[in-house]
């Protein structure tokens, strides 16, 4: 999966893949091929089941995944209690694509009302590959979950259907940094697109540039910024991003701006003292009013997604390996575009 959904990928993470093979599995890893890990989706024991899931996400990337395999993936949305197997195993369908069964996708679809954030927000990814133009995508954009509706906005973007007044929506009220970090990236491309948005659109980005409390945030609007490379816009860049209290968006203002004017940044007469990086949260986790009391599912006041009292145990949130993060193990893990909250697939090679 990209890197751009930052829900810390399931795959090559799986005890059962490849040089992992245990003796039972036999010397050539023959134990842990498709058919086998399908049969293994039926255990009793969570851990197999989840560990199973895991490998059929590198199995589907691949190799595919042959019909009835898709289906017993599809069954487990439906019937698994634990949220972990639930979530790899859209994960896999996702990662297997389009042409799926009709009823597997009509399970893809179902997970998007799973009890579980994080299956809801891997579900989102998966459909956004196995039907690309799915209207549900568009209903998850009113998720509770802000790292739902961050995955519906990258969703919508990359296939051109995010709306103008969406994109406006989640920008001025959204909660959650992720989501208006995207937000803003995908309203530049649309308004470069569309002209007929583009002085609605450098104003409201501007104003994101001058006033988010998130230095992530405003990098993005200033890349979108560059981007329009109209004259308001580089006053924008000019004005508020080289005099940004955060290092990292004075920086990402500056090669903005050099882009809008189309030279190289080192011929800008810009000069930009050297500052702490950051200049206010720098993940949604860390955010007043961000996602929820712990700034994340399973996370403490400063942690990502899967994060927190679960330790390195939390689980790997969806999209992981559009934005999947790194993760000592299977099970719950943070997110972080691969694979942290907040930065996107040009950040990190998306995804």
């Amino acid at each position: 999966m990209s890197n751009e959904y930052k829900n810390r990928s399931a795959r090559a993470r799986s005890p059962l893949r490849g040089s992992e093979a245990t003796e039972e599995d036999g010397a050539d890893g023959e134990g842990d091929d498709e058919a086998s890990l399908r049969s293994l989706l039926d255990s009793p024991c969570e851990y197999e089941r989840r560990d199973a899931a895991l490998a059929l996400v590198d199995e589907a990337e691949s190799e595919g995944l042959d019909a009835e395999t898709a289906r017993a993936l599809a069954d487990r949305l439906a019937v698994d209690d634990s949220a972990d197997v639930r979530q790899f195993a859209v994960e896999a369908l996702g990662v297997a694509g389009p042409g799926t069964p009709a009823d597997v996708e009509t399970a893809v679809r179902g997970a998007l009302d799973d009890g579980d954030e994080w299956v809801r927000a891997e579900a989102v990814v998966a459909l956004s590959r196995v039907a690309p133009d799915a209207d549900p995508i568009a209903d998850a954009l009113d998720d509770d979950s802000g790292w739902v509706r961050r995955n519906a906005v990258i969703a919508l973007g990359k296939t051109e259907r995010a709306t103008f007044e969406d994109l406006t929506d989640r920008i001025k009220n959204d909660a959650h940094p992720a989501v208006r970090e995207y937000a803003a990236r995908y309203l530049g491309e649309c308004a470069e697109r569309d002209d007929s948005y583009e002085a609605d659109a450098v104003r409201l980005l501007a104003a994101v540039l001058a006033r988010d409390p998130e230095a992530f945030v405003r990098a993005k609007a200033a890349e979108a910024l560059g981007g329009l490379a109209t004259d308001r816009a580089e006053q924008a860049l000019e004005t508020h991003g080289i005099t940004d209290r955060s290092d990292d968006v004075k920086r990402t203002a500056k090669r903005a701006l050099a882009s809008a004017r189309g030279v190289d940044p080192d011929q800008l007469d810009v000069e930009i003292d050297d500052g702490p990086p950051g200049g206010g949260p720098q993940t949604p986790g860390e955010t007043p009013g961000g996602p929820g009391p712990g700034g994340g599912p399973g996370g403490g006041p400063n942690s990502g997604p899967g994060s927190g009292p679960n330790g390195g145990t939390g689980r790997p949130g969806p999209g992981s390996g559009p934005e999947g993060g790194p993760s000592g193990g299977p099970g719950r893990r943070p997110p972080e575009p691969g694979e942290t909250p907040g930065r996107s697939p040009e950040d990190a090679n998306e995804r």
